[in-house]
């Protein structure tokens, strides 16, 4: 059963994928535009981070070339993230009623919410985070690296984008529970400011805050230690921890969607 249900959503991915192009494509300017604007925002934080170290020098492991890393691991989360951004619409869907239109198709609802307006906006970005994550390998010798930690850091990057979006799902569900809940979802979103610094010289308890309960430093953070100093021991026990945090988001997540639902109610158009 479980199994039919997956390879249904799976074949749907396609459509999705065709409707999200189409609707792309009525408007290139804008899609061209918000690519050149994420590109010069890359840019912005590698220009930050040159003129701030060349002042003050490296903050703490971090040096010049660590945090252009950093910048392209930031920006690969927030491309993937951007990529189903429309959860945070969620809030006013279940204000106005208009869950239901997601509760009558033969989906599950959260899933089609998120891919129906599907961001391909957001793939240039992932490309320009990819991009500026290699040129750095590349570039500074000073950077050494063997083929598992690129491995082990390609996967806690990738799967870093289910430790943010999930937490940030579940904030943006407390709308069943106490109504208007804009406030914490915009409050939420401030967050992800954070991966774009090196969370590991942070103090002991914004660690914890930013490991637990809100894991931004998997998006960018851990992969640049796991690239520069981190064993390969290390390594894959924090890729370990990092699945352990993924099971119990999508536990919670579940739950909360399921007990949700029971709550929401609505009449009208």
């Amino acid at each position: 059963m479980l199994m039919n249900t997956f390879r249904k959503h799976i074949k749907l991915i396609p459509d999705y994928v065709s409707l999200a192009v189409k609707r792309e494509s009525e408007y290139k300017a804008g899609f061209y535009t918000f690519i050149f604007n994420q590109a010069i925002g890359a840019g912005v934080w590698l220009l930050f981070w040159k003129i701030l170290i060349g002042k003050v020098g490296a903050v703490g492991h971090f040096d010049f070339p660590h945090m252009v890393m950093l910048t392209g691991f930031a920006t690969i989360n927030m491309g993937m993230w951007f990529m189903f951004s429309f959860i945070w619409r969620l809030p006013r869907e279940v204000i106005t009623g208009q869950l239901n239109c997601y509760l009558i198709k033969p989906v599950h609802p959260f899933i089609h919410m998120i891919m129906r307006r599907l961001n391909l906006r957001a793939i240039p970005r992932v490309g320009i985070g990819l991009t500026i994550v290699i040129l750095s390998l590349i570039h500074f010798e000073e950077i050494s690296y063997s083929p598992g930690a690129i491995i082990i850091a390609a996967l806690i990057s990738l799967f870093s984008f289910l430790t943010t979006f999930l937490p940030f799902a579940m904030v943006c569900m407390s709308v069943f529970w106490i109504g208007r809940a804009e406030f914490l979802r915009d409050l939420f979103i401030e967050f992800f400011l954070f991966q774009n610094y090196p969370l590991s010289e942070f103090p002991g308890s914004f660690i914890v805050f930013f490991s637990a309960i809100i894991p931004l430093i998997f998006a960018s953070t851990v992969p640049v230690l796991v690239l520069t100093k981190f064993t390969q021991t290390q390594a894959l026990g924090l890729l370990a921890a990092q699945l352990v945090i993924i099971t119990v988001q999508i536990f919670l997540f579940r739950l909360l969607w399921n007990k949700g639902l029971k709550r929401y109610e609505s009449y009208g158009g």
